[in-house]
């Protein structure tokens, strides 16, 4: 039993078609539960139409608008109409979300791009001296492109 779900995993994690086909051969050749449940040669035949079974084409479009008529009018709303309304809420609803969506784009198209020239020198910026613990340390000033923020890591003279 557990071979059979791992082999239905497989089957739908992996979507390699000759893959597919090797695993259902291998499982149905080895699981003696599957090999149960197959029809044997016979039956399967029996379930197969022969042209002397295949009736003839003249009433074919008879047999057929027979089949495609309902047996009974259906009184009321079905379950599927009563279900229907998300359908046309759908509509609408993606239309909104696509316009917004839009919208949203060229307002952001539309901004400023970020310049080399908005970006203020590191000149203004001055650092005279450093101590730790009553010592001359060593420093280092980083300052990232585009923003106005410095960091200052300082650390002991060896």
């Amino acid at each position: 039993m557990r071979s059979c779900s791992t082999v239905d995993v497989l089957y739908a994690v992996i979507p390699l078609r000759r893959f597919r086909d090797w695993l259902i051969r291998a499982h149905m050749e080895r699981c003696p539960r599957c090999q149960a449940r197959l029809l044997s040669r016979d039956e399967a035949q029996s379930l197969l139409v022969g042209p002397d079974r295949v009736g003839g084409v003249e009433d074919l479009w008879r047999r057929i608008s027979g089949a495609m008529e309902p047996a009974a009018p259906v009184r009321g709303r079905t379950a599927e109409a009563r279900s229907g309304w998300w359908r046309w809420a759908a509509v609408p609803a993606m239309a909104a979300a696509v316009t917004l969506g839009g919208f949203w784009l060229l307002r952001n198209v539309e901004k400023p791009r970020f310049e080399a020239v908005a970006v203020a020198s590191a000149e203004r910026f001055e650092l005279d001296y450093v101590k730790v613990a009553g010592a001359p340390a060593q420093t280092f000033v980083y300052q990232p492109q585009g923003t106005d923020a410095v960091f200052v890591w300082v650390s002991k003279t060896p």
